[in-house]
C-alpha cells in the first residue's frame, strides 16, 4: 500500500500595490500609520486596498475587513477604479482562505470594471487569479485559458512581474497534468525574471515549486536545498503563507526519507500558521500529511481521523484533486483494517475522480494501491477476518493475483512515463511478492531486482548526510532550530541490502527447484526397483539429479552468507565481538542480524523453526522484515520492532489461518546499543549478561508468529545501564540441545556456566573453548540443530 502525501505546486497570486517600498509587517505598520491621517478621499480608498492586499499572506481576515471598507468608501465616492482595487484584494483573500466561489464572485466584479476602464494590467491581473481559483479545483483546461490571456496582456504591457506570475502558474499546472519537464522549464523561466526585477516574493515561490519537482524525481539533496533558501526570503519578508509552504514541504522530505517524528514536527507548525491564516485548502493537506505519519507509524485510527477530517474540508472548497486524494488514503487505511470492500469503494471513487481531473500520477497511485489490495486478497482469501465480515468481493486467489500484477504494470508504466521514482520503487515491490505468490520466481526476481536498485537509489546513506550538512548549515543560521541528522546505511552495506532484497526470491526459487528435482529423484528410484536392467543408466541420471539438487542448495547458501552481516563491518563498529555460527547443514535455520542507525546498534540472533531448507526460507523472511521495522518504519525500540515484526511474519506466512500455523515459530533475542544504555527484547530467548557475575534476562516466552490465541501481541523491553566491559551474549537454542553418543543434552545449565567462565577471557580463546567444548560433547554424533553465539564487549 502506498500512501498519498500531498505535495501540491504552488500557485502565485498577483497582487497590485502602488508604491511599495516596503514589505511584509513593515509595510502594513507603515500604511495603518498613514490611514488615521488620510482624508476620506481616494487616496484613502488606496490605503484600504493596499492593506488589504499585503494582509493576504499574513491575516486574510484583516485583509477582508479593510477590503469592505474601501469598497464602501470607493463606492461613496463614486470611484470605480479603487472600487475594482478593493474588490481584486477581496478576491486574493478569499483565495487565501480557499473560499474559492467568494473569491470567484469579487474577481469578477473587479474585472468589470477594469475591462470596462481599459485598465490593462489590471484585467491581467484578475484573468490571473481567476485561472488560480480553476486550477485550485482541478479545472485545469479553464486555468489554462485564463493564464494565457493574462500572460497575452502581459506581454504587450512589458510587465515582467506579470509574466513571471503568469509563468510559474502555468507552470504549476504542467505540474498537476504530470507534464515535469514542461513544468519545470515554465517555473526556471519564472525564477529568472523574478530574480532579475528582484521579486522576493516571487522568487520564493519558484524555488519552492522547483523543489517540489526534484523532490518528485527523489532528487532530495536539491529539493531541500531549494526549500531552504525560499523559507529564508519567507520569513525576511513576513510571508507567513509562504513560510508554512516551505515548512510543510521541508515536513514531506523528512516524511520520504522516513524521519517521521522530524516530519510531523514540521507538520504541526506549519498547520498552525495555516490555522492563524484561516486558509482551509492548507490545513486540509496539512491534516492529510499528518495522517500520512500516523499510518506509516501503525496508528491506524488516528490516521483515519486526520484524513477525514482532511477529505471533509476539501469537500467543502471542491478541491477535486485532493479529495482524489484524501479518498486513496482513507481506502488504504480501510485495507489495512481487513476491511477490503470498504478499500476497494474508496479507490474506485479516487480513480474516477483522477481520470476526471487528468491527475495521471494520481491514477497510477490507484492502481498501485488496487495492486496492493488484490495482492492481500490472494494471500488472505479464506482468512476469519474477512470470513466474518460477509464482504461480496471474488476471494479466487488465482483471480486476486492476476488483477494484482495487471494494475502493478498499469502503475509501472504511468510512473515511467512521468519519470516518478518514489512510487515506482514501492510498486516494484509489490509486483515481486505477486509474481513470487503466483510461483513466476523469473519474472519475481527480475521486479525485485528492479526494485532494490530504485531503493537504493532514493533512498541511501549519501542522500541522508547531505540533507543533515544542509539542515546543519540552516542551524548556525537560526540558533533557535535543532535539527537531527539522518543516518541509514553505509554505502558499503548497500550491495548486502541488494543480495538481501534478490536473495529472498532466488534463495525461494533455488528451494523450489531443490524439491522439485528432489521429487524426480525419488521416482526414478522407484523405477529403479522395477527395471534392473536400466540400473546402470538410472544411477547416472540420479547422481546427476542430486548433484543438481546439492548445487542448488549451495548456491542458496551463497544468497544466505551474503544476508549475514559482513565480519568486517561488526568489527569496525564493535571492535571484540563473537561470532559463533555453526550451520547443521548447507544452509541454515539460525541466522544473525545488524544494523546501525542514527548511532543506535541494533544486534538480533533468529532461531528459526527447523533447520535446512525450511528453516532458512524463514531466516530470510525475518531479515528482510527486521530491516523494513528499522530502515523503513524507523522503529528504534526493541519491543516495538518485535511486534511489527510478529505482525509482518504472520501475515507472509498466513499465520491466521489454523492449518497454516507454525507451532513453534521463530526465537528471536534482540539488543539495541545506546551510548549509555542497552535496551533488550526477546521472542523465547534470552539475554545472557557478564557484568561482574553473569545475569539471565528472561522477556517474553512465546515465539514470533507462533500459535497462539493472541494474535495481536505485544512485546516487552528491559533497559539496562550500560557500564564499561560489560559482555553480551545473544545465543539460539543449538549448542545447549547438542547430544553426545550417549544422547544426553550439553544443557542449558551447562551452557549458562561455560559462558560465566569464558566471558572474562579475550574474544579469540573464548571461540577456540566453544569450538572445543561443543567437539568434545558430541563425540561421534552428529550435529543435530544449528549453533549461533553472538558475544559483545562494550
Amino acid at each position: 500500500m502506498r500512501n498519498l502525501i500531498l505535495l501540491s505546486a504552488l500557485f502565485f497570486v498577483m497582487i497590485n500595490i502602488s508604491n511599495a517600498q516596503l514589505s511584509g509587517q513593515a509595510r502594513i505598520d507603515s500604511l495603518e500609520a498613514e490611514l488615521p491621517k488620510a482624508k476620506q478621499d481616494t487616496n484613502h480608498v488606496n490605503l484600504l486596498a493596499n492593506l488589504s492586499f499585503e494582509y493576504y499572506s499574513i491575516d486574510p481576515n484583516s485583509g477582508i475587513k479593510f477590503g469592505d471598507q474601501g469598497v464602501k468608501l470607493a463606492k461613496k465616492l463614486a470611484w470605480k477604479e479603487g472600487e475594482a482595487r478593493c474588490y481584486s484584494s477581496l478576491g486574493n483573500n478569499n483565495i487565501g482562505k480557499s473560499n474559492y466561489p467568494k473569491a470567484l464572485e469579487y474577481l469578477h466584479k473587479s474585472l468589470k470594471i477594469n475591462e470596462e476602464l481599459g485598465n490593462k494590467n489590471s484585467v491581467a491581473l484578475n484573468l490571473g487569479n481567476i485561472g488560480i481559483i480553476y486550477g485550485s479545483q482541478s479545472e485545469y483546461s479553464k486555468a489554462l485559458e485564463y493564464f494565457h490571456k493574462s500572460l497575452k496582456i502581459n506581454e504587450e504591457l512589458q510587465n515582467k512581474e506579470g509574466i513571471a506570475g503568469n509563468l510559474g502558474n502555468l507552470g504549476a499546472i504542467y505540474n498537476y497534468q504530470s507534464d515535469i519537464p514542461k513544468a519545470l522549464e515554465y517555473y526556471h523561466k519564472a525564477f529568472r525574471i523574478n530574480e532579475e526585477i528582484g521579486n522576493k516574493k516571487g522568487v520564493a515561490a519558484n524555488l519552492l515549486n522547483i523543489g517540489n519537482i526534484y523532490k518528485y524525481k527523489s532528487d532530495y539533496i536539491r529539493a531541500l536545498e531549494n526549500y531552504q533558501q525560499a523559507l529564508k526570503i519567507n520569513e525576511e519578508l513576513g510571508n507567513k503563507k509562504g513560510v508554512a509552504n516551505s515548512l510543510g514541504y521541508i515536513g514531506l522530505l523528512y516524511s520520504s526519507q522516513a524521519n517521521y517524528p522530524k516530519a510531523l514536527e514540521y507538520y504541526l507548525k506549519t498547520l498552525k500558521i495555516e490555522e492563524e491564516l484561516g486558509n482551509k485548502s492548507g490545513i486540509a493537506g496539512t491534516l492529510n500529511n499528518i495522517g500520512g505519519v500516523y499510518n506509516y507509524q501503525f496508528e491506524y485510527e488516528k490516521a483515519l481521523e486526520y484524513f477525514q477530517k482532511a477529505l471533509k474540508i476539501n469537500e467543502e472548497t471542491n478541491n477535486k484533486r485532493w479529495i482524489a486524494y484524501n479518498l486513496g488514503n482513507i481506502g488504504s487505511i480501510y485495507s489495512s483494517l481487513f476491511k477490503y470492500s470498504e478499500a476497494l469503494d474508496y479507490f474506485q471513487k479516487a480513480l474516477k475522480m483522477n481520470i476526471e481531473i487528468g491527475n495521471i500520477y494520481g491514477k497510477a497511485n490507484n492502481f498501485s494501491n488496487m495492486g496492493d489490495l488484490y495482492l492481500k486478497l490472494s494471500k488472505e482469501s479464506v482468512v476469519s477476518k474477512i470470513m466474518e465480515r460477509e464482504i461480496s468481493i471474488n476471494l479466487d486467489k488465482e483471480i486476486n493475483l492476476n488483477k494484482s500484477i495487471d494494475f502493478f504494470l498499469e502503475a509501472i508504466k504511468i510512473f515511467e512515463e512521468i519519470g516518478e521514482k518514489e512510487a515506482k520503487t514501492q510498486t516494484y515491490k509489490g509486483l515481486a511478492d505477486a509474481y513470487f505468490d503466483r510461483g513466476d520466481y523469473k519474472r519475481a526476481f527480475e521486479a525485485f531486482k528492479e526494485y532494490k536498485t530504485l531503493q537504493d537509489s532514493v533512498f541511501n546513506m549519501d542522500k541522508a548526510k547531505e540533507i543533515a550538512n544542509l539542515e546543519a548549515k540552516r542551524e548556525n543560521e537560526l540558533k533557535d532550530k535543532e535539527i537531527v541528522i539522518l543516518q541509514t546505511e553505509k554505502k558499503a552495506q548497500q550491495f548486502q541490502s541488494y543480495l538481501l532484497g534478490g536473495g529472498v526470491i532466488v534463495l525461494f526459487g533455488a528451494f523450489g527447484l531443490a524439491f522439485i528435482r528432489f521429487r524426480e529423484k525419488k521416482k526414478l528410484s522407484d523405477k529403479l526397483a522395477i527395471q534392473k536392467s536400466e540400473i546402470e543408466t538410472q544411477k547416472s541420471i540420479v547422481e546427476e539429479k542430486n548433484e543438481q539438487i546439492t548445487a542448488s542448495i549451495t548456491y542458496a547458501s551463497t544468497i544466505q552468507s551474503a544476508i549475514l552481516p559482513w565480519d568486517s563491518t561488526l568489527k569496525k563498529v564493535f571492535g571484540e565481538i563473537l561470532v559463533f555460527y555453526k550451520p547443521k547443514d548447507i544452509v541454515s535455520g539460525d541466522s544473525y542480524w545488524f544494523k546501525e542507525v542514527e548511532g543506535i546498534k541494533f544486534l538480533a540472533v533468529i532461531d528459526c523453526t527447523g533447520h535446512g531448507i525450511p528453516g532458512a526460507m524463514l531466516t530470510v523472511i525475518a531479515s528482510s522484515v527486521l530491516d523494513d521495522a528499522v530502515l523503513g518504519k524507523r522503529l528504534n525500540d526493541t519491543g516495538r520492532i518485535l511486534t511489527f515484526m510478529n505482525e509482518k511474519v504472520t501475515e507472509v506466512l498466513n499465520q491466521r489461518l489454523e492449518e497454516n500455523k507454525i507451532r513453534d515459530g521463530m526465537e528471536v533475542c534482540m539488543l539495541a546499543i545506546h551510548q549509555n544504555k542497552v535496551q533488550f527484547s526477546g521472542a523465547g530467548r534470552p539475554l545472557y549478561l557478564k557484568n561482574g557475575t553473569l545475569e539471565i534476562f528472561k522477556t517474553d516466552k512465546r515465539g514470533i508468529a507462533g500459535q497462539t490465541e493472541n494474535d495481536e501481541y505485544t512485546f516487552s523491553s528491559v533497559e539496562i545501564d550500560r557500564t564499561e566491559n560489560m559482555m553480551l551474549y545473544l545465543t539460539s537454542d543449538g549448542y545447549s540441545d547438542q547430544m553426545n553418543e550417549k544422547s544426553k543434552k550439553f544443557s542449558t545449565k551447562r551452557f549458562v556456566a561455560l559462558l560465566d567462565s569464558i566471558s572474562d577471557k579475550p574474544i579469540s580463546d573464548q571461540y577456540e573453548i566453544l569450538e572445543n567444548e561443543f567437539n568434545s560433547h558430541k563425540g561421534g554424533r552428529s550435529q543435530i540443530d544449528d549453533v549461533t553465539i553472538i558475544g559483545v564487549k562494550l
